[in-house]
């Protein structure tokens, strides 16, 4: 009967450890909706303990960052939630990116965009964001070629888009540059 008891006691304990960390999932994502950014990342924070909630709690950690503007500490909850299974969207490579472009690291965020973009899924609108960004990422980590051949592509698929025209010019200047 003791043995009995017991192994209820560790069910249920189990079940509100569990629960908890769901718990706190929603009350992260609650809070981002409400835009208190702090206190939900120290829901994911919590949440991120948890093995089972762990790929979830680090999207949100990341969100929570982006949104804070803490770049690098985003970055890292991104990484972290595509390495422990977190279904990867062109979405969160697109966070990514963005995250890794405000933090200084070029190359990391070209990389994200490029796949991001090639995923399904990834609509038209989203698609034009991410290279855009694609190519003054690839400029600013001193790719001038790589760049310009982005450019080029994004005007072949959006024509009209002065800013990149005068993206393209420039960079036709700086090939050799590297």
């Amino acid at each position: 009967m003791k043995k009995r008891i017991g192994m209820i006691m560790a069910a249920c304990l189990l079940f509100f450890t569990m629960t908890g960390c769901a718990t706190q999932i929603d009350k992260g994502k609650s809070l981002l909706e409400d835009g208190n950014y702090e206190q939900a990342a120290e829901a994911f924070e919590k949440a991120s303990k948890d093995s089972d909630m762990e790929k979830e709690a680090y999207r949100g950690l990341g969100i929570s960052y982006y949104e804070l503007e803490q770049y690098d500490k985003a970055a890292s909850a991104f990484e972290s939630a595509l390495e422990k299974g977190a279904g990867a969207t062109p979405e969160l490579y697109n966070l990514l990116g963005i995250s890794y472009m405000q933090s200084g690291q070029y190359e990391k965020a070209a990389d994200s965009f490029e796949t991001g973009s090639q995923m399904e899924g990834a609509g038209d609108d989203l698609k034009k964001e991410m290279a855009y960004n694609q190519i003054f990422s690839l400029e600013k980590a001193g790719k001038y070629t790589e760049a310009r051949e982005k450019a080029d592509a994004y005007l072949q698929t959006w024509p009209d888009d002065e800013d990149v025209k005068k993206e393209a010019e420039f960079l036709e200047t700086q090939a050799g540059n590297e």
